[in-house]
């Protein structure tokens, strides 16, 4: 196969070209670890302290490898081409942007991808038009008092009692200022402040994301972060300082390719098999970044009651890679009909 390697990173690209001139459809894995410590206690259990593949983007690659193999083997009977995306920092949504700045998505007509699903039994495929997952963007809270002794707050602003303000002052964004058919989360992550018993700190700072569905809502919710906590911050004649990082979109399918990923899950694993989601998801995807440049759907493949993601035992489920490798590959001859 034509391969790049070192795209994006550590990512990787190979293409199939069939033997007659078509479209290019685009095939996405992703490749990332978590900082868990594993303890699923399987033979191939992480061999590195504290990293594991705890969003099962090792069957993710596995999957994707095997519509490689299987799809080069039909190279004769295809007409077009067949793009793989192997993409670094999923985890850090980061990958996706570097991968398309160096090229990854030049000619692609549309792009799939999938991503293991505990909820969904093997066999199973979930599928949703639309918003699919929620975008994901950070920001940094430093709240500047005046610290002392602890026995003496009166001499002090203390920043730690300001910052539970400003926690829950936050949470009244999604509960008073936006719509509640409109989903979105305010959720701080971490806050860090003090070093002793016995002393206020003079500062705290505070780390959280922010996530919606709604690209509008999205744009002015750095503006409601802002105003909230200064304000806050203010009434107790504290300071703070404010940053915002821009992290990945909303996940939103395209129609017409969920269309075709459910007609063909549908004649693959049986109608009955094929699970219309009813609600978007409030996690984050980077796979966002690939449809800026094309149309593109991603699904949920079934997993089987595993545990869930994005904790120490999470294993994979070695039954859903050869369900995972079929619908990759017959989507792809599909959309290349």
């Amino acid at each position: 196969l034509e391969v790049r390697t070192g795209v994006g990173g550590y990512g990787l690209i190979a293409e199939i070209e069939g033997s007659r001139p078509g479209r290019t459809i685009a095939i996405r894995a992703d490749m990332d670890a978590l900082p868990i410590e594993e303890t699923s206690g399987r033979r191939y259990c992480s061999r590195n302290t504290g990293v594991m593949h705890a969003c099962g983007h090792d069957g993710h690659m596995t999957i994707a490898l095997g519509a490689v193999r299987t799809l080069a083997s039909l190279r004769d009977s295809i007409s077009g081409t067949v793009r793989f995306i192997f993409q670094p920092s999923e985890e850090t949504v980061g990958g996706a942007k570097r991968m398309c700045d160096e090229g990854a998505m030049d000619g692609v007509d549309a792009i799939v991808a999938l991503h293991g699903w505990p909820h969904l039994q093997v066999g199973q495929a979930g599928i949703r038009s639309g918003a699919m997952m929620a975008s994901a963007d950070t920001f940094d809270i430093t709240i500047q008092g005046v610290g002392g002794h602890a026995a003496y707050p009166q001499t002090c602003i203390d920043p730690i009692v300001i910052g539970s303000q400003v926690v829950n002052a936050l949470q009244t964004i999604a509960s008073r200022e936006i719509d509640p058919n409109d989903p979105v989360v305010v959720t701080i992550t971490q806050f860090h402040a003090g070093t002793a018993y016995n002393v206020i700190p003079g500062t705290a700072r505070l780390m959280g994301t922010y996530r919606t569905l709604n690209g509008a809502t999205r744009e002015g919710l750095p503006d409601r972060i802002r105003r909230v906590a200064e304000s806050v911050c203010a009434a107790s004649r504290a300071n703070c300082i404010i940053s915002f990082r821009e992290g990945t979109a909303p996940v939103i399918n395209h129609p017409e390719i969920t269309a075709l990923i459910s007609r063909v899950a549908a004649e693959t694993l049986g109608p009955e098999n094929v699970i219309s989601l009813a609600s978007s998801s409030m996690g984050a995807e980077d796979f966002a970044g690939y449809l800026d440049h094309a149309p593109g759907a991603m699904f949920r493949l079934g997993l089987g009651g595993v545990s869930p993601l994005h904790t120490p035992t999470f294993d994979f489920n070695d039954r859903a890679i050869p369900i995972g490798v079929e619908l990759f590959v017959r989507i792809a001859l599909r959309y290349l009909e």
